[in-house]
C-alpha cells in the first residue's frame, strides 16, 4: 500500500474512534468526583407526576405501576396505552393508574405517547414529570430523589438505568448488561462529576414544566431520548444525575429480538448524530462547553466496534497510530473494570468477557440492519424480553 494511503487510513481510524475513547476517558476521570448538584437559591414547590408510555405491555404494566405506587402512593401515574392491541389499559387501570388511550395509527413512536402523557399530566396540575418505561421496576427512593433534585433547582434529572440479571443469566446476557451499565451508569456519573449533562436514557428521566416549555419535546426519531438530550444541551440546560436511585428493566431475548433492539439503538444514534452535529457545533461556538461532550456522545461507536477498529489500527505500520491504539485499549480496560465494579457480581461480569469475541463478530453481522435503522423514522415495535426476576 502506498504511503499516502496508509496515512489516510491511519487518520481515518483515529478520527473514527476518537469520540468513543474521549467519552470513555471523561467517564473514568469524572467518576473520581461527586456529581455536581443544582445550584438554586430558593426551594421550589414541585408537584410530580409519572408518565408511563406503553405499547402492548399487558404482561408487565401491573408490575411497573405497583413499583411506582410502592415508592409513593400519592404520586399520580399516567399510563399512555399507545395503539395497543392487548389489554394494557385495562390492566394498568386495575393497578391504580390513570389511563389515556391513544389510538391513532398516524401517531407513531414513543415520543407521540410521551407528548400525550405530558399534556394530560400538566393539565391535571403537575409541575414536573418523571418518565418510566412500561416494563420497568423503580427503586423505593426514586420519586423522592427526583422531587428533591427538582426542588433544589434541577431542570431535568436522570437516574441509574440498568438491565435485570439473575443467577441464571448466561455470559452473553451478562456481557450485554455490563455494556449497558457502562453506557447508562458509568458514563452518566462521569459526565455529572465533571459538570456535564448526565444524559437522557428514555427511562427514569424527569423534566420540569418550565423545561418542557422552553425546550418542547419535539424529538421524533427512533432515538428520541438522545435527540431530546441534544436539544436540552444545545439550549444551555443540564440533566442532573441521581446516583442513588434507579430503574431496572428486563433483558431483550437473545437472537432476533436482541438484534432488532440493538440495531434500533445504534442506528437511531447514528441518525441523530448526522442531524444534530450542526446544532451542537453552533452551541460550542457560542461558548456552550457542555455541548462538546454531547457531540462526542452522539458520535461514539459501540465499544465492541471501537475495539475492532483499534485492533485494525494496531496492525497499521504507523507508529503514532499504534501508540494511540495502545493508549485507547488501556482506557477501554479501565472503563470495563469500573463498569464491572459498579455491578453486584463484578467477578461474574468479568468472566462474561469471554463472550466478547463472539459479540464483536455479531456486531459486524448486524451492520446492514443498523444502517437501515439509521434512516428510519420513529416507530414503536415491542421487543420480546426475558422473564423478569421474581
Amino acid at each position: 500500500m502506498q504511503h499516502w494511503a496508509i496515512t489516510a487510513l491511519a487518520v481515518a481510524l483515529a478520527v473514527f474512534t476518537a469520540p468513543l475513547f474521549f467519552d470513555l476517558a471523561l467517564a473514568i476521570v469524572g467518576n473520581l468526583f461527586p456529581a455536581r448538584g443544582p445550584q438554586a437559591d430558593a426551594k421550589l414547590n414541585i408537584r410530580l407526576a409519572v408518565v408511563v408510555p406503553a405499547h402492548d405491555e399487558e404482561a408487565m404494566i401491573a408490575r411497573t405501576v405497583a413499583s411506582i405506587r410502592a415508592a409513593d402512593l400519592a404520586v399520580p401515574v399516567f399510563v399512555v396505552a399507545h395503539n395497543c392491541a392487548d389489554a394494557t389499559g385495562e390492566v394498568a387501570a386495575k393497578a391504580g393508574a390513570q389511563v389515556l388511550e391513544l389510538n391513532d395509527p398516524a401517531l407513531r413512536g414513543k415520543a407521540a405517547a410521551l407528548r400525550a402523557g405530558f399534556a394530560a399530566a400538566l393539565e391535571a396540575g403537575a409541575s414536573a414529570l418523571l418518565v418510566i418505561d412500561a416494563d420497568s421496576v423503580v427503586s423505593a427512593n426514586l420519586i423522592a430523589a427526583t422531587r428533591k433534585a427538582m426542588e433544589a433547582g434541577a431542570e431535568a434529572t436522570q437516574c441509574r438505568y440498568e438491565l435485570e440479571i439473575s443467577a441464571a443469566t448466561g455470559a452473553r446476557g451478562r456481557l450485554r448488561a455490563l455494556a449497558f451499565r457502562g453506557m447508562n451508569v458509568l458514563r452518566a456519573a462521569g459526565r455529572a462529576g465533571l459538570g456535564f449533562s448526565a444524559g437522557v436514557f428514555g427511562n427514569g428521566f424527569g423534566l420540569t414544566a418550565s423545561t418542557l416549555n422552553s425546550v418542547p419535546f419535539a424529538a421524533d426519531s427512533i432515538a428520541e431520548d438522545l435527540e431530546y438530550h441534544v436539544r436540552l444541551v444545545s439550549s444551555g440546560l443540564r440533566v442532573h444525575w441521581l446516583e442513588d436511585a434507579f430503574v431496572h428493566a428486563p433483558l431483550a431475548s437473545a437472537g432476533r429480538a436482541q438484534a432488532a433492539q440493538e440495531s434500533r439503538w445504534e442506528g437511531g444514534r447514528l441518525g441523530v448524530a448526522r442531524r444534530s452535529t450542526g446544532r451542537l457545533l453552533a452551541a460550542i461556538l457560542r461558548g456552550n462547553w457542555r455541548a462538546l461532550e454531547t457531540l462526542a456522545e452522539v458520535w461514539s461507536l459501540p465499544l465492541s466496534r471501537g475495539i475492532l477498529a483499534l485492533l485494525l489500527a494496531a496492525a497499521v505500520p504507523v507508529f503514532w497510530l499504534q501508540m494511540y491504539a495502545v493508549a485507547c485499549l488501556a482506557i477501554a480496560v479501565i472503563y470495563v473494570l469500573e463498569a464491572a465494579l459498579l455491578g453486584q457480581e463484578p467477578l461474574r461480569d468479568l468472566v462474561a468477557l469471554a463472550a466478547a469475541p463472539w459479540h464483536m463478530v455479531w456486531r459486524v453481522a448486524i451492520t446492514p440492519l443498523v444502517l437501515r435503522q439509521s434512516r428510519r423514522r420513529a416507530e414503536w415495535a415491542r421487543t420480546k424480553r426475558e422473564a423478569p426476576r421474581p
